[in-house]
């Protein structure tokens, strides 16, 4: 309280001004017709604007838990299109265990300034989320998890200097390995490609499912031109990525059945 009444004795001209401001706004409101419609006038705008930020602020919140809840359809939709897929493949290859399954997730944290980019998603091991496990932009390839902790998960994305990917060109075409130059985040380099393989720009490159992280079949990005040498055994492409890295926030994570199992009987077999 003597706090108050210290400041203000300290400010005691201002205190004194606005006092006197809102007694003559008040006498004027009250016996001048024309200023009490003018100020009437005024806090009603107020008032509207007011109501109108509430709204779109309300409005936002709506919109994010809805975008949320469609995120969450979405990711189920994608797991019932994979694992449809991997039962009709499965007639083919007698391959059974195709049963994939989706997490929705968000980016919160992208630090794009270095050659080795990491990405921090906002769901961890609570959420069941593990080490290997892939990740999709928007139903493209666009990483994969090498850390969790409790509520978040650490992923290396594409452009990533030190990840490889096995993907393959098109449906029946050949396999190679995609790496990223340090460059363009828009871009990667396949390489391992034969000589005797017919490429076309805007050509498919999608996912082998050889290294279990994917199943096969998901984009990953277009042809967009050939790199051949006469010194080359091997012609490497450069392909344009379908994730979008400069505007990537909602994200889903795949996991299979088993996979993890595999991965634990091939890590005893290595010498």
């Amino acid at each position: 309280m003597r706090t108050l009444i210290q400041l203000i004795i300290r400010n005691h001209r201002l205190v004194l001004f606005v006092l006197l401001e809102m007694i003559a706004l008040s006498w004027v409101a009250s016996t001048h017709s024309h200023p009490r419609g003018t100020l009437a006038k005024i806090g009603m705008e107020m008032s509207t604007s007011w109501i109108d930020a509430v709204g779109r602020l309300i409005d936002y919140k709506d919109f994010k838990k809805n975008n949320s809840s469609l995120l969450i359809e979405n990711a189920r939709l994608r797991t019932e299109n994979m694992s449809y897929r991997g039962l009709s493949m499965s007639s083919r290859l007698f391959n059974s265990g195709n049963s994939w399954e989706s997490t929705p997730a968000e980016i919160i944290r992208y630090p794009t300034s270095f050659k080795n980019n990491v990405l921090v998603a906002n769901k961890g091991s609570l959420s069941g989320l593990q080490p290997g496990m892939g990740m999709l932009e928007n139903g493209v390839v666009a990483g994969l998890i090498t850390e969790v902790s409790v509520n978040h998960s650490l992923v290396l994305p594409i452009i990533h200097l030190s990840t490889n990917w096995s993907v393959r060109l098109g449906y029946d075409g050949a396999v190679g390995i995609l790496n990223w130059s340090g460059e363009s985040v828009e871009y990667a380099t396949l390489t391992d490609i034969p000589l005797s393989e017919h490429i076309l720009p805007g050509d498919s490159v999608i996912t082998s499912g050889f290294q279990g992280t994917f199943p096969s079949g998901i984009l990953v990005g277009k042809v967009e031109e050939l790199i051949v040498t006469d010194a080359d055994e091997f012609q490497s492409v450069t392909i344009k990525l379908s994730a979008n890295y400069k505007r990537i926030h909602y994200v889903e994570f795949l996991s299979k059945e088993g996979t993890f199992e595999v991965d634990s009987l091939l890590s005893k077999s290595s010498p």
